[in-house]
């Protein structure tokens, strides 16, 4: 399963330098977009509710931001951070689903 405090220390530092260098580069609706994905990432108390930022990253690509090198190596290891915990997480409800 995957734990809110697993996600949060996989995932949250690098939020927390993508966030700084979007600020540094003036893009604040980037920037924004990344702060309520570290809150709700925050905020999460179990294993359901941590799919919602997890889910929220995976469409980063898909809302068509222009993102320096810079930023673009903190996204994409942000995002294979991410399909890990998702992969981890289908992996942990199929094996539950063995066990009924």
């Amino acid at each position: 399963m995957i734990r809110p405090a697993v996600a949060r220390n996989r995932i949250g530092p690098l939020l927390d330098q993508l966030i700084i260098q979007l600020h540094g580069e003036g893009s604040a609706t980037q920037a924004a977009w990344f702060r309520r994905i570290r809150r709700s990432l925050d905020s999460a108390h179990d294993d359901f509710e941590v799919l919602i930022p997890i889910q929220a990253l995976s469409t980063t690509q898909a809302v068509g931001f222009c993102f320096s090198e810079d930023a673009d190596v903190l996204i994409s290891r942000i995002l294979e951070k991410a399909a890990e915990l998702a992969a981890e997480f289908e992996f942990d409800q199929s094996s539950e689903g063995l066990k009924h």
